[in-house]
């Protein structure tokens, strides 16, 4: 009964937006009253979350499918996995426009499904810069999830659902993938700086943030 509630309100998502879909709507397309639909959603929001949270795992997966492999330096590995969920985002941007608004308003409105994929993208930032500490190829000054957090605000271009809807006209796929490299080599640059600078004093690493903003 879930699922078929899911069906339905994906149905009703892709001809009207998910910001005109109501419960009784989704009741009424599933043949039963609003009552049953509660039975398992609590809350209209709960059923967008929930189909949302769907759609977030797909590009996760594509993204972890089309990485590079970890034999690769943790800058390719980190440029790859950037430009690769970036790429999958930009699908739902392209063709699937009420799937990328209800990303967007997912992101923009702090959802659990979004929450959860903050974290996912965090832990896998982590990880690749931890095993490039432990090689030697980044050297990281602070904690590894605060380091992983700073390069995620700085590619929000590139993996916030609500930023690439707001900028998907102001970047092709030459400025994208750029981007990406430019992150990555700004941690591989701070490493071997001698200077004594902060490294969250890069400016590009900032330079994204300024375009959400």
């Amino acid at each position: 009964m879930a699922a078929r509630i899911l069906v339905e309100t994906e149905r009703l998502l892709r001809i009207c937006g998910h910001r005109k879909i109501r419960v009784a709507e989704v009741a009424d397309a599933c043949g039963f009253s609003a009552a049953n639909v509660y039975r398992y959603f609590s809350s209209r929001r709960a059923i967008l979350d929930t189909l949302a949270s769907h759609y977030l795992r797909e590009a996760e997966r594509t993204a972890l499918a089309g990485a590079c492999s970890s034999s690769d330096s943790a800058r390719d590995r980190l440029s790859g996995f950037l430009t690769g969920l970036n790429a999958t985002l930009l699908i739902f941007s392209d063709s699937e426009s009420q799937v990328s608004e209800l990303l967007a308003d997912a992101t923009a409105e702090q959802w659990p499904c979004y929450s959860h994929y903050n974290a996912w993208v965090v832990r896998r930032i982590a990880k690749i810069l931890t095993e490039a500490s432990a090689s030697g190829e980044f050297k990281l000054e602070g904690d590894t999830e605060q380091e992983a957090r700073r390069v995620k605000a700085a590619a929000c271009a590139l993996v916030e659902p609500d930023v690439i809807r707001l900028c998907r006209d102001r970047y092709d796929v030459c400025t994208r993938e750029a981007l990406s490299r430019l992150i990555a080599s700004a941690l591989l640059n701070q490493s071997m700086s001698s200077s004594g600078a902060s490294p969250h004093a890069d400016s590009c690493l900032t330079l994204p943030i300024a375009e959400k903003q």
